[in-house]
């Protein structure tokens, strides 16, 4: 980031991938007067306090968390474990989720050993597991709950909603639930999907994932930032242009933006 803001003096930044990637670039944003348009994390740490260089497209893990546990709550499924990521992603779940989970299980995203988290989780008679983590996590934990006899109800965020993962799932894929920030990438009432999917076509691409459809929305709200900056956007027109996106339809998503939000 300090490459492209120094060196190549970029008027504008999108879209990062990851909150741990994307939060130790938050002093040198305001350093710079660098805006930051559609960082790929639900973090809240992006969003409260305001953060004056960062322009979110997709919802908080929070409010995917909240939707999760509800949609549960409405098959009758009470009984919910957390299993998250020691970090400020993990965070996020915790305190969506830490008023109703049965158990709540943090572990070490470098060294994580989820046999003792596992054998919790099945002593508990937990109904389902929202899981807080990488793709590559979610995976182990599937398997180790598996194993301990755990036969409940596997659920995770948007950030792991790619067919990489279900493929790394392998047999324990079927009935794993995958939240999402944005229209089902399939979704032709939406004009955004079918606007994705007709361009995705001139380029010989038989289908869209959800982080194109993601990328998609990303670049739709900096366009509409670059112009209006005008001709000769700078790092200063450019951030004024996108503090005045009070309402714009993305085509079927629609996105505001304020100096206070």
């Amino acid at each position: 980031a300090l490459q492209l803001y120094e060196g190549r003096n970029v008027s504008a930044m999108f879209p990062t991938r990851g909150t741990r990637h994307t939060e130790p670039m938050l002093p040198t944003l305001d350093k710079h007067g660098v805006a930051l348009v559609a960082p790929s994390t639900g973090a809240m740490v992006l969003h409260q306090p305001v953060r004056k260089y960062i322009f979110n497209v997709r919802a908080t893990y929070q409010r995917e968390a909240e939707k999760a546990i509800t949609h549960l709550a409405s098959m009758g499924i009470t009984r919910v474990a957390l299993v998250y990521a020691d970090d400020s992603f993990g965070a996020d779940g915790l305190t969506t989720a830490k008023l109703t989970a049965v158990v709540s299980e943090k572990f070490d995203r470098a060294k994580p050993d989820f046999a003792p988290i596992a054998a919790k989780v099945a002593k508990a008679d937990t109904q389902a597991v929202l899981m807080v983590a990488s793709g590559s996590a979610v995976v182990d934990a599937t398997t180790a709950l598996r194993t301990a006899g755990s036969a409940a109800q596997i659920v995770t965020l948007s950030n792991n909603a790619s067919s990489g993962f279900i493929k790394s799932l392998g047999a324990n894929a079927r009935g794993v639930i995958v939240t999402q920030v944005f229209p089902n990438e399939r979704a032709v009432t939406y004009p955004m999907v079918k606007e994705a999917q007709e361009l995705a076509k001139t380029k010989g691409l038989t289908e869209i994932s959800p982080a194109m459809l993601e990328g998609f929305a990303a670049a739709k709200v900096l366009v509409e930032g670059l112009k209006r900056a005008g001709p000769k956007p700078t790092r200063d027109k450019i951030q004024t242009a996108l503090e005045s996106i009070k309402k714009r339809d993305l085509g079927g998503l629609e996105v505001k933006s304020s100096p206070e939000d």
